[in-house]
């Protein structure tokens, strides 16, 4: 064997046993092994029963699975069906695009520290089974700077690109923590047959009110003043059913708190929409009020609108929220 090839060898064992010294050490440090640090999917999402989102600005969001369909949030809501099984869909789809390139390390890791999201993952355990520290997107937006951590306060050596199978784009917005954004937006949820009753008012000088009720013989009885315009027995049927399903925009109404208190103490409603199913003794009730216009918009005539042409503001259990036109129009009509 000559003395270059000897060499060769010893070059290759020594950056072998390097290799293995930095991938596998020792434990106590706290540090993980590569084998784990390039983990980030979770194959059994059905198992995953707790995952809690933490910011760097204090903000938490706490999601728990239930009996129910729906988890609940911070222990004191229903949490968004959509968001949560977003979440899912990522920890099962979750893979390593690519290492993050050298160049780029020390930018990836400056910014996890200091702007990076804590997501912890439980799966029927008291520790979580994953914790991903996510950063922010590559600069082509299709992939999301990711480490791994474990519940010692331990994290890996080096960050990974990580994407989605089957999607294109960043993962970083999908792990929010503001309460408002999480809270499930149902006004009216009556799957089935649950539904019983509708009623509508047109909050003007008269409160002109619209009754919709099935009947003993499951037939809807329809009444009202309202009656006078529209007397088809399809476009009442058809507006019931809209109502087994209705939801809010957001939480987040972007007023003032003098904004708030002029709309709840000062404000007179435009409509309110009542609904009942046959074991409710008080209505679900939601009260709709005009919004101004952000900006100037014109009718086909010309004339400047006096409202908003996509929102609405509406007064529901205690809270002003955003509801869109568009879910609320098909509604009202016919008042």
């Amino acid at each position: 064997m000559n003395k270059n090839l000897r060499l060769f060898y010893l070059l290759l064992i020594v950056t072998l046993t390097a290799a293995v010294i930095r991938f596998y050490q020792n434990e106590e440090t706290g540090e993980l092994r590569a084998v784990d640090a390039a983990d980030f999917a979770i194959s059994d999402t059905a198992s995953v029963n707790r995952i809690f989102i933490a910011d760097k600005d204090g903000n938490t969001a706490l999601l728990e699975r239930t009996d129910d369909r729906y988890w609940s949030l911070n222990g004191r809501y229903k949490a968004r069906k959509d968001a949560t099984d977003l979440l899912l869909k990522t920890f099962l789809r979750a893979r390593i695009k690519s290492p993050v390139p050298r160049a780029e390390l020390d930018n990836v890791n400056r910014l996890l520290a200091g702007r990076g999201k804590k997501v912890e993952i439980y799966q029927g355990q008291e520790k979580p089974s994953k914790i991903w520290y996510i950063g922010t997107s590559t600069q082509n937006h299709t992939g999301t700077h990711m480490v791994l951590g474990d519940d010692n306060g331990g994290i890996a050596d080096e960050p990974f690109i990580i994407h989605m199978e089957g999607f294109t784009g960043f993962l970083s917005t999908r792990f929010f923590t503001d309460e408002r954004e999480w809270r499930y937006t149902g006004v009216f949820d009556y799957p089935g047959d649950q539904l019983r009753k509708v009623e509508l008012v047109k909050r003007d000088s008269m409160d002109r009110v619209v009754m919709m009720e099935l009947g003993s013989n499951r037939m809807l009885e329809v009444s009202g003043a309202q009656l006078l315009t529209r007397q088809d027995t399809i476009f009442w049927q058809d507006k019931f059913n809209l109502f087994k399903k209705v939801h809010l925009e957001t939480y987040n109404n972007h007023l003032t708190e003098s904004g708030v208190d002029s709309i709840l103490n000062q404000a007179k409603p435009a409509f309110t929409l009542r609904a009942w199913t046959a074991q409710d003794t008080v209505p679900n009730e939601i009260d709709l009020y005009w919004k101004r216009p952000i900006t100037d918009t014109y009718d086909d005539n010309g004339i400047k609108n006096e409202w908003d042409g996509s929102r609405m503001y509406a007064h529901y259990k205690g809270e002003i929220v955003l509801v869109q036109r568009f879910v609320f129009d098909p509604l009202l009509e016919g008042l």
